[in-house]
């Protein structure tokens, strides 16, 4: 599986679980209530970061790809 396909995957199950997506282009983000979750993807190999915020306060940073999807099942 390519990276774009894991990018297109993550979208898709993020939107059926509820969340809001805006494609900034190298950064996704995901809204739902007043949490946020923000993934940079690194080209189109890998994430290089992301972010989880509730309330406007960062609560952790991962570069793990399974832990923001972990993010996204909450």
């Amino acid at each position: 599986m390519t990276s774009v396909d894991e990018r297109r995957e993550l979208q898709q199950f993020a939107e059926q679980a509820g969340w809001r997506r805006n494609d900034l282009g190298r950064v996704d983000l995901y809204l739902r209530g007043d949490t946020r979750v923000r993934i940079l993807w690194r080209g189109t190999e890998a994430i290089s970061g992301a972010t989880l915020m509730q309330d406007d306060i960062m609560m952790t940073y991962t570069r793990e790809l399974p832990t923001v999807s972990s993010w996204l099942k909450r």
